[in-house]
């Protein structure tokens, strides 16, 4: 009897130690996520709204939130669904959006002559062009909509998404620890 209860609770503190270097390891982020959060960073960096201010850190935040750092760079697919509506890359930007921000921006007009396959391949496969059509993105929402909060909901597609907004902020908290830690620059 005692030996069969003490087999149990070895075998659940197995299990319990088996579950929670589990959640460690996913916990931390992957040196290939870092290289795409890195490279993210490096791109918004380079594009400024009217004021100067880049949104490195924001962009960082919502590529963890989009795509877990380039992780899921295929989202929003169902059976059925047309690529052309599927959120692609690791900032997760649909072909319309794309097209749109391309359409407004002289120094992305040159995606307008591509075939939605190529653009779509090219969104998958290219962190530094998802990030600057993501980065430009930012920047035309906050000249329209002015506060911070409505400018990240505007990323996912609404005015006002405070669970979106929620998450985005979980995750900005985690690139300035990986700032500090110097994981990112």
């Amino acid at each position: 009897m005692y030996n069969s209860a003490f087999k149990k609770r070895k075998c659940l503190f197995r299990i319990l130690l088996l579950l929670s270097v589990g959640k460690l390891l996913c916990a931390d982020v992957s040196k290939k996520q870092l290289e795409v959060l890195q490279t993210v960073r490096d791109v918004a960096r380079t594009i400024s709204d009217n004021q100067g201010e880049t949104y490195e850190n924001t962009l960082s935040a919502i590529c963890l939130t989009e795509s877990s750092g380039g992780v899921h760079i295929l989202g929003d697919v169902k059976k059925g669904t047309d690529i052309t509506k599927a959120s692609l890359g690791a900032l997760q930007i649909q072909l319309a959006t794309a097209k749109h921000i391309a359409k407004l921006t002289p120094s992305l007009n040159h995606l307008l002559k591509l075939s939605d396959t190529k653009l779509a391949t090219l969104l998958l496969t290219d962190v530094k062009t998802s990030t600057k059509i993501a980065a430009h993105l930012l920047v035309r929402l906050k000249h329209s909509r002015k506060k911070y909060f409505n400018m990240v909901s505007g990323y996912n597609g609404g005015y006002s998404n405070a669970p979106y907004y929620k998450r985005v902020k979980k995750n900005l908290n985690l690139v300035y620890k990986l700032v500090k830690k110097n994981l990112l620059q």
